[in-house]
């Protein structure tokens, strides 16, 4: 048979909800597209700042706030606070080491009514003391203009940073990949980003000329040491890093989008199956004399099933050859029942008549099991589905199952036989293959999911790929990237095109079977292939009345008995198997990200 594969495509949606600083907040939502903020460096060390932050707000809103950390003997005053857009009045609330301006939005003059979805400027104004530090070479003044602290993403920063002049001023941006743009016009540096995600910070560093400051600073922070040479490495071992994690991500991206080709390779060089002779479009007659659970060990359904593993669908195939065997006699009493199903008592005897010794051990595993519940001769079904959804019976019903299985592969299907019909080499392969490139995507996402350095978002898209590559490589069936033998491959090929034509009614039809014996038959591999429904209906379209009432197996379907052994031992093995950035030093060179100043806000 002609191998199908199986091609997978994965969307990911992510929807990101913003976790609001609430207090009595209804539903709703709000998001900051950007942010102006103007800084004024004094002659004494202290700053002015400015801030404009505008607010888009999706339902009843009480009001804003601004959280502002403070280091030191650092202090906010002269705050002043106004609003564009909704009326406003504040509150300066101090938190340990951060002051928090809270804001509260009105709609109307009488400041009773929340606002409700609108767009409101807020600005912000402070002195903030101990901003500037003095080296003996050089001053610094490193500010983060966007903390980690905000609730949401700050789609834009516009910020001014006004100075005397820029002659002799070196500054940096971290992380330089949130700029959007920066220039000089006259004195004032003006800085665009980009959109900055909550959780990350955004920092201007500035170097500038002590002459630019007062000669006694008093509201500067003085710092008995050279700042230039130290700052500069800083900043340059921060710059290399980031260029070795992005040419480490990189690096990452393009193998593990290499290696999502491993599994193809794996294929061409290990799953491409045999030519074969055998041309039919379909088998009348039953392809072999096999047991039906080797059958289904060999040719069973089931997307993810292995070569030479019987199933539950064989299990239930070999109660139904003993039944057509006349090992099992099958009774059913419907008597006064109109409907066909379950109601009636259903029921099996041990033919005492049948040598049991004839039996193979997979066989006399089903027989011990269902003599296990005779009571005076007979096995009642109703008695088994009860008792299998006991937890202590489905464990045993368990340790009968997997002997059945051992047996049926150590006679039938041990691994010198397997090689004859399949060589599961290329699966294996497979499979070690998702085993490691599971550990690697997971690696790989752990540590790009929180880093916003842009290489790590493609790294990060690339190991979800893989992740979902290998998942797939590790779920696939066995016949996929292993590989039928000539002989193997004959064999299933023959088997399918009987399933093909006891599925087809209209072959059947031109076709049928020529007795009641082989629709027995065909029923007990149909069971084994999955396919008893098919055969069943066939059977009522094609045999009269009194042949269907004289075939035990056919009655053991109709009235329900298959159905509900089906389910009691789903049952039981269900239940049987549920039982087993780091901050600067005030008195010293600070690194990157620990700046003064940053915080964040939110809306409540």
């Amino acid at each position: 048979m002609d191998k199908k594969i199986y091609l997978t495509v994965l969307i990911i949606s992510l929807v990101l909800f913003t976790s609001l600083g609430a207090v009595s907040a209804t539903d709703g939502s709000y998001a900051i597209p950007f942010i102006n903020m103007d800084l004024y460096p004094q002659d004494d060390g202290s700053m002015h700042v400015k801030e404009t932050l505008h607010f888009s707000f999706s339902g009843t809103f009480n009001g804003v706030y601004r959280d502002i950390p403070l280091s030191g003997t650092q202090q906010l005053q002269n705050i002043k606070v106004s609003s564009q857009g909704a009326y406003s009045r504040f509150e300066v609330i101090n938190n340990g080491n951060i002051q928090r301006v809270k804001v509260y939005l009105y709609s109307d003059p009488q400041m009773t009514t929340p606002i409700t979805d609108k767009d409101v400027d807020v600005v912000i104004e402070y002195d903030f003391t101990h901003m500037v530090k003095f080296y003996n070479d050089v001053a610094e003044l490193q500010y983060k203009l966007v903390g980690e602290e905000w609730d949401v993403d700050i789609g834009q920063l516009n910020a001014n940073i006004h100075l005397k002049s820029s002659d002799g001023v070196k500054y940096w941006l971290n992380p330089p990949y949130f700029t959007e743009n920066s220039t000089w016009q006259g004195s004032v540096l003006q800085v665009t980003s980009k959109n900055v995600p909550s959780g990350d910070f955004y920092e201007v560093r500035m170097v500038i000329p002590k002459e630019q400051f007062a000669a006694n600073p008093t509201n500067g922070i003085i710092i008995n040491q050279d700042g230039l040479a130290e700052i500069e490495k800083i900043q340059t071992d921060y710059q290399n890093q980031l260029n070795f994690k992005t040419f480490l991500y990189s690096l990452l991206t393009v193998l593990m989008l290499l290696i999502c080709l491993v599994p193809l390779a794996i294929y061409y060089l290990y799953g491409r199956e045999p030519k074969i002779e055998y041309r039919a479009e379909y088998e009348r007659d039953i392809p072999t004399d096999d047991p039906p659970a080797i059958v289904n060990a060999i040719c069973g359904p089931g997307f993810s099933k292995k070569i030479g593993e019987p199933d539950m669908d064989g299990f239930k195939a070999t109660i139904m050859d003993l039944i057509d065997r006349k090992y099992l006699l099958f009774h059913s009493d419907q008597s006064g029942k109109e409907d066909v199903g379950l109601s009636g008592e259903m029921s099996f005897k041990i033919n005492p008549e049948m040598e049991l010794s004839k039996l193979k051990k997979f066989e006399l595993d089903v027989i011990h099991f269902l003599k296990g519940y005779e009571e005076e001769g007979t096995i009642s079904l109703d008695y088994i589905s009860s008792d299998l959804s006991n937890r202590g019976s489905a464990r045993s019903f368990r340790k009968t199952f997997d002997s059945w299985k051992i047996n049926i592969k150590k006679e039938f299907l041990n691994d010198d036989v397997l090689k004859n019909i399949f060589n599961k080499k290329g699966d294996t392969y497979l499979k070690m293959f998702a085993v490691v490139a599971i550990v690697v995507a997971a690696i790989v996402f752990f540590f790009t999911i929180s880093d916003p350095l842009p290489a790590a978002g493609l790294a990060l898209i690339s190991s979800i790929i893989l992740g979902v590559v290998a998942i797939l490589s590790f779920i696939l069936p066995q016949k996929i990237a292993g590989q039928w033998t000539t002989y193997g491959e004959e064999y299933d090929a023959k088997w399918h095109n009987f399933k093909k034509y006891i599925q087809d009614f209209s072959l059947i039809k031109e076709y049928p079977p020529e007795s009641v014996k082989i629709w027995n038959k065909y029923l007990v591999y149909a069971t084994a292939l999955g396919v008893a429904d098919a055969v069943r209906k066939a059977m009522e379209l094609y045999l009269p009345r009194d042949q269907l009432e004289g075939s035990d197996i056919y009655l053991f379907h109709y009235y329900g008995g298959y159905y509900l052994l089906a389910h009691s031992f789903d049952t039981g093995m269900t239940i049987a198997s549920a039982g087993n950035g780091s901050g600067g030093d005030f008195g010293g060179v600070g690194g990157v990200g620990g700046g003064f100043g940053g915080g964040g806000g939110g809306a409540f």
